[in-house]
């Protein structure tokens, strides 16, 4: 399989503090790839490195295809309906709201999109999120956090939307502290810690152990 993103000799510092040095990662096409760590090893900044939020202070950041974003809290105008803020967000990202059904209904959350926002739940606020990043149609989908908080029915739900997009060609980067679902729905896992990576194995490879014994024994520590 080819590499869709890939990162060579990656350095970054932050009020000359370095975050990242001689950093090396790559993420496979039409793949789901989950990037774990504890909180402040720099997942949501090599996110936003990767989205040229961040410029590299050195090395080459190559990204194949045209991205989208989950961001980690939910961004949503809670005075409208779920059905307006897909209008209102498709007319800033140029997608075609007449295309959401065959996905809002795999999040289980069609029969809602009438009511405003301000009446949903997290996990349906969540869902919808999902929804517009999905809708805007990108090869590479980074989805931050994307079961934090919700419950265990929508956990199940997304990680069977992540699928279906993996089905439809679509490479997915997760980034999460849910350990039991990333083993559930992600293909490869690199754990980082200060910038480094700590490992990057297929998720088959590590078969007989858990990704938390396997977090805790390599020094991680997250809630």
């Amino acid at each position: 399989m080819t590499n869709i993103i890939s990162i060579y000799n990656l350095s970054k510092a932050f009020d000359g503090k370095k975050l990242f040095q001689n950093f090396n990662f790559t993420v496979k096409k039409n793949s789901v790839h989950a990037l774990i760590g504890a909180n402040g090893a720099g997942k949501t900044t090599l996110l936003r490195l990767l989205t040229g939020l961040y410029e590299p202070d050195e090395g080459k950041i190559s990204v194949s295809g045209k991205h989208a974003m989950l961001l980690e809290n939910d961004y949503l105008y809670e005075d409208k309906t779920g059905l307006e803020n897909l209008k209102i967000f498709g007319l800033y990202f140029g997608y075609y709201v007449k295309d959401y059904k065959k996905y809002s209904d795999s999040l289980n959350i069609t029969e809602h999109l009438l009511k405003r926002v301000s009446t949903y739940s997290k996990g349906m606020k969540r869902k919808l999120s999902i929804l517009i990043v999905i809708l805007i149609n990108s090869e590479i989908i980074y989805l931050d956090e994307p079961t934090s908080g919700v419950d265990p029915l929508s956990r199940v739900e997304i990680r069977k939307i992540i699928q279906k997009l993996k089905e439809e060609g679509k490479t997915i980067l997760i980034t999460s502290h849910d350990l039991s679902e990333i083993e559930k729905s992600a293909d490869y896992v690199t754990m980082i810690e200060n910038g480094k990576v700590v490992f990057n194995e297929d998720i088959d490879n590590i078969k007989g152990t858990t990704l938390e014994e396997l977090f805790i024994k390599e020094g991680g520590d997250y809630e």
